[in-house]
């Protein structure tokens, strides 16, 4: 049966997800999310610190599981593909100020890499659209992840909603981030993300 996760981000700063160069990405953060996802499901990512619930920040269908390694041996150009596997299975940190403890890294590599479906999966580049009507019922609340709920027809009406909107221009640019490590966002007054203000460096949930 096909899933649709859906979570609050605390961070899009270009990294969690990645939309560099045409292609969306999950690599680091959300393990459980990253664990528990196979190819044909679905990853919404939602605004935090709205009144309005329901607010998507980025979405797509998973094409694609690579362990790190190999994620990285295929991809090794863009900005997310942080860890390279060595002779004895281990993993050596690309970036040493992302993500730059230990623990950070177990957690980013306890969980596979996931690639979405460029023809269904959209970056909105800040600027969130609140779900259809029809899918309303899909907004998630609170801490961790979501996958109960999903009604008949809701894959079919995602698919279709998300296929018809407009590539943002991040994910057509050249997959450059402001910042080396996650970060929290600003927000102007309409509520949009904007720049990332730094903060101190934690494990993503």
């Amino acid at each position: 049966m096909t899933r649709i996760f859906r979570y609050i981000l605390v961070d899009d700063v270009g990294m969690a997800p990645c939309p560099a160069g045409g292609l969306i990405t999950l690599g680091t953060c959300k393990p459980a999310i990253r664990r528990g996802a196979s190819t044909g499901d679905w990853v919404l990512g939602f605004r935090p610190g709205s009144l309005e619930r329901g607010m998507l920040l980025w979405g797509g269908r998973v094409a694609d599981v690579l362990d790190h390694g190999k994620y990285e041996r295929k991809h090794h150009d863009r900005p997310d593909a942080v860890y390279r596997e060595a002779s004895d299975g281990t993993y050596q940190r690309l970036r040493p100020n992302y993500h730059p403890t230990d623990e950070q890294m177990r957690g980013d590599t306890s969980s596979p890499v996931l690639v979405f479906d460029p023809a269904v999966s959209r970056h909105l580049d800040g600027k969130a659209m609140a779900l259809p009507a029809r899918l309303a019922h899909l907004a998630p609340a609170g801490r961790g992840h979501r996958v109960s709920g999903v009604g008949a027809g809701d894959v079919e009406a995602l698919r279709a909603w998300l296929a018809g909107l407009p590539v943002a221009r991040s994910v057509n640019g050249s997959g450059d981030i402001a910042s080396s490590r996650c970060s929290r966002e600003a927000r102007d007054t309409d509520g949009d993300v904007r720049a990332p203000l730094p903060r101190r460096s934690r494990a993503c949930s």
